[in-house]
């Protein structure tokens, strides 16, 4: 695919994005991109908003969107976009880059400088930003300017450093087409981190290499504080592997026995601290008559000792503590490119026992997203009159899968796709999160944001029991995901599409044109809540079977959404903003209280309690069929594979596997054989035997 060809591909996804979500084309470029861009620890969690106004010296303040405080590292950013609807590739020039970045910098300084929050409406979340930017000045570290454009950048543009604002230093990221393109045609979620060692006037990291294995090698070092708070001052969250950095909720203050350690004995500090473990694609490792030094990293990751990380920084940026004689233990994994998607969840997870971090922790290759996945790739939607196509529903597994599946297709092969898989029956991990708080009566983790939501919501996975391993909990609670969630999921997903729509349309009435996200959470929460008040339950099985919003559906939105905006944008005294409060359970109690009827509605849009119940109990019943199937499935993949014959004659397995295992690995081995097992029980023997001995080195 050329570059012509693909950025006719990405405006095609733009106007797709704004036709689904009722968006303009700016801002359904902007969502675009800050999706792809929200796993990348250099962006954030992103927040839409628009704002257009003047500072002084009659300066343009623009803002289409920014992303939350990180309280791990401080920083937060802004974005702005320039879109360009041209048929044909354009040039971004530099005096446009140098106008958006001024009417960025601007927003900022007026924010902390000149009260801005006191001139934005406060039901504008713009207005939420201007008073996190004036208030939390001290907890701010380093702000980031986004600048998004489906244009390529003038060969002409050179990058300038940006002057500080009130003494916080300002990075500008330029999000232009030719860096897009790269984004996604190598679907990578972020972009990797390279160190020079030297530009920190180190001398490198001593180290001894402790282990070599197939694609790894790992290095004992000691790493000097000075060194290791560099890095982190300026790569920041970059360094936390992703899911550390989200699960284990690591703040800006300074652990106190840290604090006390580097204030009182910091050459000890090495004895008392457990020390950090990190990854890196690349170590560039010399020797010096010294010994091994490590000169060199690309895409350094701390999977462990991430709270250690942020508070030796913040001990000598906020404490003014030095750090001279403080240094940390790191054992350091190189992990080859090719096996890192892999390997460094495991290393995470592992790294991570001690603090209880459960595997649900460690989300990306989740068995619940795996069965999401295989579930819509053959769940077709009920046959409805005059529509000849059976489409599905989409479930993104990874960041950008949808995109990535339809990239290289000919027109042909995408005509073909887009009518299995139309772009409005898509939904993402954090799309799917969302739609499961609304239901749970949880609007309010569905307004902190996709991340934190999902945050959230992996709880649902991660098992209270000790004396139940992770992988038995899945086990269990597995026949409740099945086809019958995954249609509500979908369902749910209908009522948020229409929702959107029908405040979107109402801009010129009722609607006073921000927050709809909360406002359109809050109301399908609502929905909900008020059939529940009435001993029912909302019929989603009627809203998958029409694959429609109805029109009592729809005119019972409206009134719900009328009233939950009003009670949204009048929060108690004390209280102005409206983006906060929506993240708190007292908000959505205050919505509770809101009387509408539905009685008049039971009998044609709910389940009384009775069928509920039965409803669910037979969901569960073909779910534990289904698991069933889809195991036996699976390992019957591996026998025409020849992954058990291979199995039943590797060297290791007398070492390693038991009599009775190595017979049902033999019986495994042939088709004949295999189909004789009919005993679930045995299934799931021979798959935790195929796990366990992975484990111990097999490979097929």
């Amino acid at each position: 695919m050329n570059s012509q060809n693909f950025y006719t591909e990405l405006s095609q996804m733009v106007m797709r994005r704004a036709a689904t979500s009722s968006l303009v084309d700016t801002m359904a470029f902007v969502n675009e991109v800050a999706e792809r861009l929200s796993d990348d620890p250099v962006f954030g969690n992103f927040v839409q908003t628009e704002y257009l106004g003047t500072g002084r010296y009659k300066r343009n303040l623009r803002l289409h969107g920014f992303t939350e405080l990180d309280d791990t590292d401080g920083t937060l950013g802004l974005i702005v976009a320039a879109w360009s609807d041209s048929a044909e590739l354009e040039t971004l020039p530099s005096n446009t880059v140098d106008q958006l970045s001024t009417g960025l910098t601007s927003f900022v300084s007026e924010a902390i400088e000149n009260d801005l929050a006191d001139r934005i409406t406060e039901s504008n979340p713009a207005y939420e930003f201007a008073c996190l930017l004036r208030d939390r000045r001290h907890q701010i570290n380093r702000i980031r300017l986004h600048i998004f454009s489906n244009q390529k950048l003038s060969s002409k543009f050179k990058e300038e450093m940006l002057e500080p604002i009130d003494d916080l230093p300002i990075e500008r990221h330029i999000w232009d087409f030719l860096r897009l393109e790269a984004l996604y045609k190598s679907s990578q979620e972020r972009e990797a981190v390279q160190i020079d060692l030297a530009d920190f006037h180190s001398e490198g990291i001593p180290c001894v290499e402790a282990a070599s294995a197939d694609h790894l090698r790992s290095y004992l070092c000691v790493i000097e504080g000075n060194l290791l708070a560099d890095l982190f001052e300026k790569y920041g969250s970059r360094l936390l592997e992703g899911n550390v950095r989200s699960f284990l909720g690591l703040k800006g203050g300074v652990n106190k026995g840290i604090r006390s350690t580097i204030q009182h004995q910091p050459s000890l500090f090495f004895a008392y601290n457990n020390g950090i473990a990190a990854t890196a694609s690349n170590v560039v490792v010399e020797r010096t008559p010294d010994g091994l030094h490590i000169k060199g990293l690309t895409d350094l990751q701390i999977v462990n000792g991430g709270q250690t990380t942020a508070s030796i920084l913040n001990a000598r940026k906020r404490e003014r503590l030095p750090l001279d004689s403080v240094t940390v233990q790191m054992k350091l994994t190189e992990v080859e490119s090719s096996e890192a998607h892999a390997l460094i969840p495991k290393i995470a997870e592992y790294a991570n026992t001690q603090n209880k971090v459960a595997i649900a922790d460690f989300f990306a290759n989740h068995p619940f997203h795996r069965k999401m996945e295989e579930i819509s790739r053959r769940l077709t939607i009920p046959a409805r009159p005059g529509i000849r196509i059976q489409s599905k529903w989409f479930y993104e597994r990874a960041r950008g899968q949808y995109q990535n599946e339809r990239l290289y297709l000919t027109d042909a092969k995408k005509s073909i796709f887009d009518l299995e898989y139309p772009a409005s029956q898509v939904i993402n991990k954090t799309d799917l999160a969302k739609y499961d708080s609304v239901r749970e009566a949880k609007p309010y983790w569905a307004s902190l944001g996709a991340q934190k939501n999902f945050t959230k919501f992996a709880g649902k996975f991660s098992n209270p029991k000790s004396e139940e391993s992770e992988g038995e909990y899945w086990d269990r609670i597995s026949p409740n995901f099945g086809d019958s969630y995954y249609q509500d999921m979908a369902s749910i997903a209908l009522l948020w599409k229409y929702t959107e729509k029908m405040v979107s349309a109402a801009r010129n009435s009722w609607y006073e044109g921000d927050y709809r996200v909360q406002i359109v959470a809050y109301s399908i929460a609502l929905l909900f809540h008020l059939f529940r008040q009435a001993q029912s339950e909302f019929n989603l099985a009627a809203i998958w079977k029409r694959q429609e919003v109805d029109t009592e559906t729809a005119n019972l939105l409206e009134t719900i959404a009328i009233a939950v905006q009003n009670a949204l944008l009048a929060p108690p005294p004390g209280t102005s903003n409206v983006g906060e409060w929506t993240k708190k359970e007292t908000c959505w109690e205050r919505v509770k209280e809101i009387r509408i009827s539905v009685t008049h509605l039971l009998d044609s849009l709910s389940l009384s309690k009775d069928q509920f119940r039965d409803a669910k109990k037979e969901a569960r019943k073909q779910g534990v069929e289904d698991d069933g199937i889809s195991l036996q499935t699976s390992l019957y993949e591996f026998v025409v594979a020849g992954y058990w014959k291979q199995l039943s004659q590797w060297h290791k397995l007398e070492q390693y596997a038991t009599p009775d295992e190595i017979t049902l690995i033999r019986n495994a081995s042939t088709e004949r054989s295999f189909l004789k097992i009919n005993s679930k029980i045995v299934w799931k023997r021979l798959s935790d035997l195929k796990d366990r001995l992975e484990k111990e080195g097999f490979r097929a």
